[in-house]
């Protein structure tokens, strides 16, 4: 009982500030058999007497991929010649993003109950729902693999570009949701906010669409620099179709760096008014 005490102890207002993430790790590390029965259980609820079970992970991907080609084909002029593989892999990377911060933002209200009966670190439940969402990502990558061959692509060194860019993403959608969790607890309206914030930003962020549509022309030239700094998902979008179809990035190396740098600020961030506001906000679930 004194261990769990000072554990809690250790995670008020007193937290040194540059420690907390690295306080979320140890914490993960120690936990982490919890963080995968937490994954593995969300994955046994999605598909639980589901007649097609992981098969919907690639399903709903596909289904609106077709939905978004079509609205493409009759409103655009694009010569894309990847253009179907282009928007399934906007749309996965772009579920991926909205899913983990989504989910994330409502974790620790919906587990409200388990919270009151018994402690462990709160943010195991933010990193279970990244951990359940990067793994149905990488099962909904399979369906992309008939497009490649398809379109006779094969790997190059652009490939190397995945990795980064999906673990950019999970940094990116984990540190918002450090906060919105946080600010959920409080008011419920933070998870309607957030549903619709990611419906504009769906449609602001080249999902469907490749990033030359609003970089070569679409905005004026001296706003380009500007919107890759304000919406990373663009640079990340942009870098998993680069990956796999080995065309050029085509973002400027101190745009990436400037991204790259906004993310990890927001995770740390993130981390700090986790771990200072987490005591007090679970007091108002």
């Amino acid at each position: 009982m004194g261990v769990e005490r000072n554990k809690v102890l250790r995670r008020d207002g007193s937290l040194p500030f540059l420690s907390a993430p690295f306080k979320i790790m140890q914490n993960l590390y120690s936990y982490r058999q919890l963080v995968k029965h937490f994954v593995g259980r969300d994955l046994k609820v999605r598909y639980h007497n589901s007649i097609l079970g992981y098969g919907w992970s690639v399903l709903e991907p596909l289904a609106l991929t077709v939905t978004f080609y079509i609205l493409f084909a009759i409103l655009s002029d694009s010569d894309d010649p990847f253009r179907p593989l282009t928007i399934l892999l906007g749309i996965l990377a772009w579920s991926l993003f909205a899913k983990t911060f989504s989910n994330g933002t409502t974790s620790i209200q919906r587990n409200n109950a388990l919270i009151k009966r018994v402690y462990f670190p709160r943010e195991i439940f933010i990193f279970s729902k990244s951990g359940y969402n990067l793994f149905e990502f990488m099962l909904s990558l399979l369906v992309i693999i008939p497009l490649l061959i398809t379109y006779d692509l094969l790997p190059t060194s652009q490939i190397l570009l995945l990795p980064v860019a999906i673990i950019m993403i999970s940094i990116f959608a984990t540190g918002l949701a450090l906060f919105t969790s946080i600010l959920q607890t409080k008011a419920r309206d933070i998870e309607h906010m957030v549903t619709i914030g990611l419906r504009i930003s769906f449609y602001l962020s080249p999902v469907f669409y490749p990033l030359e549509m609003i970089t070569g022309g679409r905005i004026p030239s001296q706003y380009v620099e500007t919107y890759l700094i304000l919406n990373p998902m663009a640079t990340y979008i942009t870098m998993i179709r680069s990956a796999f179809t080995g065309a050029p990035l085509g973002i400027p190396t101190v745009n990436l760096i400037i991204t790259f740098a906004t993310t990890i600020v927001i995770f740390w961030l993130g981390a700090i008014y986790f771990l200072r506001r987490e005591r007090k906000a679970v007091k108002f679930i």
